[in-house]
């Protein structure tokens, strides 16, 4: 296996692969939502559903339990008819003893008179309590014959109990006393009784002010549990918080008439049963296959998507190296269809880039031979026009135009070295300054005979690339300036020519400094090295500026933009 193939066949996705993932899932995830969506609906009404039903079914109890209740207070009150006779000839001992066999809650059986004096009791000497005494002043007025007082504490019997009280009247309808049955409180509760007791439901009763007697966790009843019964008469379930078995479910209903509450309660339906279950199963079985499919969907963008999406970048980076070569196809035998046509479609990308790019590089091949040969052929016709100088040169006998060819000639001898070293740089379009300035320098230190004349010649250049056409103007003006200062700066004790070419982040600066006499610098200078060094640096786009004082030397500067 080649290394491009090791790098295919690296499976880990670039971080880039995150946002596609994420956002095809959160696409899924958004089309799956309505369904979750309606799943949880679903499951509230089956909580409400259940809800409801655990409703009717302590409601049912309820209704089943208070039968007995109801039962013997109709017996009571039907007895207490019934005996009316005697117990008004104080024969409450006889009556009670009859009736305990039939009544098993029945604790005592007590006359009043018409002001409410006891004539005959039972059981004991029992006092007349306040709530009882309310209950007596209603029956002597005259609105009810029959009245069920709260439960209270009997002084005689030592028991909560419930008073059942008649009025009696004479022959003709006036008021002569009251007759009252005592049933006790805990033997009343356990007539609450129903022939199906579901699993852990207790029953007890209460009375109006709350108070609950009987076996049940429920130790007394909120007063808004009364009202909201008394207002509708029947049963409702009711929920308690705070009691010793956590949270118990309570129903209430009225026994008949009366101010008396059957109390049905349950704890509560803890996490498995079906007010948990049909709600969870509603809910949490497309939840889950909300999840499972989120999580296929994951796994399979990831093994048939982003795998090779990783791959189809790797690729291309390969080929972005320039390794035509390499086979993409090899690497994606097993990917998607998709996939694959589009790994083998950029090898065939890659071919036909091959075969353009050696096309390519032949034709610049082919231009660079030519037009480095004809910087070849510029060079060497500069050197003949040189030698016809030279030889023109000798046959003059006027000093003036003497150094007029010799000037002439050091300014073709520039142009030959800028395209001796155009043909000799491996980029036409651009010329590396260091060794380029360098060479200039040295054939015109030879040519000027700068060491012969004691002239040091000092070189500081960057490595700086610039055009080749800013090579030639800056070599003429180089030429002109290092020309000028051999002929005028120096005399017979020599001096020193300093050529310096730096760099910042914004702008090169060439400049060209002698130790020489120096001069007064003047506007307009009329010389022509200074007019072509001025036209140079206008070609170049620069700023020339030169510094000369007598006796401190010269400094001509060229600053040009990066």
């Amino acid at each position: 296996m080649s290394d491009d193939q090791e790098v295919i066949e690296s499976d880990s996705a670039p971080p880039s692969a995150a946002p596609l993932r994420n956002k095809l899932v959160l696409t899924l995830a958004a089309a799956l939502t309505p369904v979750l969506l309606l799943s949880a609906f679903k499951a509230y009404i089956d909580a409400s559903d259940v809800r409801e039903s655990q409703a009717q079914n302590l409601v049912i109890v309820a209704g089943a339990a208070i039968d007995g209740v109801n039962q013997s207070l109709q017996q009571a009150e039907l007895l207490l008819s019934l005996y009316e006779p005697r117990l008004s000839a104080g024969e409450c001992s006889g009556v009670y003893n009859e009736l305990i066999e039939y009544i098993p809650s029945l604790t005592n059986v007590v006359a009043f008179d018409e002001k409410s004096d006891v004539i005959c009791a039972a059981v004991g000497s029992p006092k007349l309590s306040r709530e009882n005494q309310v209950l007596h002043d209603r029956l002597r007025s005259g609105g009810d014959s029959f009245a069920r007082s709260d439960a209270f504490f009997g002084s005689a019997s030592e028991e909560w109990l419930f008073a059942l009280n008649k009025r009696v009247e004479n022959e003709t309808g006036e008021f002569t006393g009251i007759n009252t049955f005592a049933l006790g409180a805990v033997d009343l509760a356990n007539l609450v009784r129903t022939g199906y007791l579901p699993e852990s439901v207790s029953l007890a009763i209460a009375d109006e002010t709350g108070r609950v007697f009987g076996d049940t966790p429920i130790t007394s009843i909120p007063e808004e549990w009364i009202e909201a019964v008394n207002e509708t008469r029947d049963a409702q379930l009711f929920r308690a918080d705070e009691t010793d078995v956590s949270t118990v479910d309570v129903a209430l209903r009225p026994v008949g008439d009366s101010n008396i509450y059957a109390v049905i309660a349950r704890p509560s339906y803890g996490l498995w049963n079906d007010l948990f279950v049909r709600p969870a199963t509603s809910f949490g079985l497309p939840l889950l296959a909300f999840a499972v499919t989120l999580l296929s969907a994951w796994l399979a963008i990831d093994g048939l998507v982003l795998r090779w999406i990783s791959r189809l970048t790797r690729t291309v980076r390969i080929y972005g190296a320039g390794r035509y070569q390499f086979k993409a196809g090899n690497s994606f035998s097993d990917a998607p269809s998709e996939i694959r046509s589009l790994a083998r479609a950029m090898e065939v990308m890659a071919q036909d880039i091959d075969h353009r790019d050696r096309d390519l590089k032949e034709a610049i091949a082919t231009r660079d031979a030519a037009v480095k040969e004809i910087h070849h052929r510029v060079k060497n016709n500069l050197q003949i026009v040189t030698s016809f100088l030279n030889l023109q040169g000798r046959q003059l006998k006027d000093p003036q135009a003497k150094e007029a060819i010799s000037a002439t000639r050091h300014r073709i001898d520039a142009l030959a070295i800028v395209h001796q070293t155009l043909y000799q740089n491996e980029r036409l379009e651009s010329v590396d300054m260091r060794p380029f300035l360098t060479g200039l320098l040295n054939h015109l230190s030879d040519a000027l005979g700068m060491t012969e004349s004691g002239i040091n010649l000092v070189q500081t250049y960057d490595d700086i690339q610039r055009d080749a056409d800013d090579a030639i103007p800056m070599a003429l003006f180089i030429v002109e300036a290092v020309t000028n200062a051999m002929k005028y700066a120096f005399e017979e004790d020599g001096g020193e020519v300093a050529v310096n070419l730096t760099a910042d982040s914004e702008t090169v600066t060439l400049e060209i400094r002698d130790t020489g006499l120096g001069y007064e610098v003047k506007d307009g200078s009329s010389g022509l090295g200074s007019k072509l060094m001025v036209a140079f640096a206008r070609q170049l786009s620069a700023e020339f500026t030169t510094e000369a004082k007598p006796g401190q030397g010269c400094s001509h500067r060229l600053v040009m933009d990066l």
